[in-house]
């Protein structure tokens, strides 16, 4: 087992309690296009960029489907209503704060273009926290591909063995897994299932319960 040298956090469901307003649009916006699109739907985007979202998306609904139409007036509509406030998930500040404490390097791998996630990060107060910043437009290949994992290792300039990726999402944890790290699913809107308890190597509550196991990690008491 190799020392914990840095953690790599999601962002959207797992820093920030942003996934609701996400389900609650698309499906508004789905909706008055003539498009049912239910929660389930909305999952499929969870963990993808942009180009990965829309081959889900196609896939489920259609060649047809006016997805860059949808997501302009989706991201849109959730922009403005998180243009002043991003709701918190608890335990944010206290775990960001621990493991600053310990000299753990962090970093943002978030599917997320870069300038909403340096918007709400700045919004937070949390910016300071993250030596690097990862955003979906990055990558060349989308969660569940490890590629954003491994290029926020890489820029922490630790191994992956190294690392603990931080997920709420199905393809989160799948491509934490997929880099070798340490990866630790903090479930949101999604349960855990039979696969992800596979894939996982802990599934806790809240991001309070990750502190322990950080510290555990590190070598030290918990």
């Amino acid at each position: 087992m190799q020392q914990l040298r840095a953690v790599l956090f999601d962002m959207d469901g797992l820093m920030f309690d942003t996934e609701r307003l996400s389900d609650e649009v698309w499906c508004a916006v789905s909706r008055a296009h003539g498009f049912e699109m239910t929660s389930r739907d909305v999952s499929l985007l969870r963990g993808r960029n942009y180009e990965g979202g829309r081959a889900a998306m196609l896939g489920r609904f259609g060649a047809d489907f006016p997805y860059d139409a949808l997501a302009a007036e989706a991201g849109e509509q959730i922009g403005a209503r998180l243009e002043r406030r991003v709701p918190l998930r608890p335990g944010l500040f206290e775990l960001l704060d621990v493991l600053r404490g310990m000299g753990c390097g962090m970093a943002v791998a978030s599917s997320t273009r870069s300038g909403r996630v340096l918007h709400h990060l700045e919004l937070a107060g949390v910016r300071g926290y993250f030596s690097a910043v990862i955003g979906g437009e990055a990558v060349t290949r989308s969660k569940p591909d490890p590629e954003i994992f491994l290029r926020a290792a890489a820029a922490l300039g630790a191994p992956p063995a190294a690392c603990m990726v931080l997920e709420d999402s199905y393809n989160g944890v799948r491509a934490g897994a997929a880099a070798g790290c340490f990866t630790v699913m903090v479930p949101d809107i999604d349960p855990p299932t039979p696969e992800m308890e596979s894939l996982a190597d802990a599934i806790v509550p809240s991001l309070l319960d990750v502190i322990p196991l950080a510290r555990t990690r590190a070598g030290l008491p918990e």
